[in-house]
């Protein structure tokens, strides 16, 4: 049965659609009777700001207190028990599962315009390169199944190599089930299927043509989230960031769990 787009729902039926998936998630020890709404309802809300892509937190949580839901906490309560609910939400994110392919990429994370890099004091980031130009920040590094959904990822710093980062990421690759995994240029090792390069006297025998639309998956999950908001706002903070993009995949691989009615 397909899912419902929550978008089209009430706000309320959509908050408690996703509240009913949350709940067994959330760990006892984060549920408080005093508070005035629960950390799945406060999940939900979050997520439900990363559908309808509202750029900013602060705006979608205003638009809830004063036009529905006036008995929500202060916008920097919700913040501080976002941030202390960051590790559900990257659990919730991602799932380990057995595949026959992967598409492996990078997408930049920038912390602010290049051009104000050197008065910037976020910690960890780093100038780097993608194919985009030049970028301040970090890189989410990804693994897609070919449906499009974000099975495994990391964040690190902008001026770390994708292959590099790769390896790291592979140690969890028996986990699940050993798939090949398709990657552009970047990667070209006896690790990843990669297309030849435009000066090579030699072609690997791997290469199909079918691998270079396979690859298009990745391409188009992160351009679903480049127009979500992943590249949206502010963050100060490493948590801050963590919690940004862990909402955004959790939000984009939605469509491909199920949620009942």
């Amino acid at each position: 049965m397909s899912r419902p787009d929550l978008t089209l729902l009430p706000l309320s039926t959509a908050i408690t659609m996703l509240s009913r998936w949350i709940s067994p998630h959330v760990p006892a020890k984060l549920l408080h009777s005093h508070e005035k709404i629960s950390d799945a309802n406060l999940l939900a809300v979050a997520l439900l700001q990363k559908l309808h892509k509202v750029p900013y937190f602060s705006r979608w949580w205003r638009f809830l207190k004063v036009n529905h839901f006036m008995h929500f906490p202060s916008e920097p309560q919700a913040r501080i028990r976002l941030a202390r609910l960051t590790p559900v939400i990257e659990h919730l994110a991602t799932e380990v599962q057995g595949l026959d392919f992967v598409a492996v990429d990078s997408e930049p994370l920038p912390v602010s315009t290049f051009k104000r890099a050197p008065r910037c004091k976020f910690p960890g980031a780093q100038h780097g390169f993608s194919t985009a130009g030049p970028v301040y920040g970090f890189k989410l590094h990804a693994w897609s199944g070919l449906n499009g959904k974000i099975v495994r990822y990391e964040i690190r710093p902008a001026n770390e190599h994708d292959f590099s980062v790769l390896r790291e990421m592979n140690t969890a690759w028996p986990a699940y089930g050993g798939p090949k995994q398709i990657g552009d240029k970047g990667y070209q090792s006896g690790t990843c299927l990669t297309p030849p390069k435009v000066n090579t006297k030699r072609t690997d025998p791997r290469w199909k043509p079918e691998y270079g639309a396979a690859r298009k998956s990745i391409e188009s999950a992160f351009s679903v989230l480049a127009g979500a908001g992943l590249r949206w706002g502010q963050v100060k903070t490493m948590v801050g960031l963590r919690l940004k993009v862990a909402l955004n995949i959790l939000a984009h691989n939605l469509k491909f769990k199920e949620l009942s009615v």
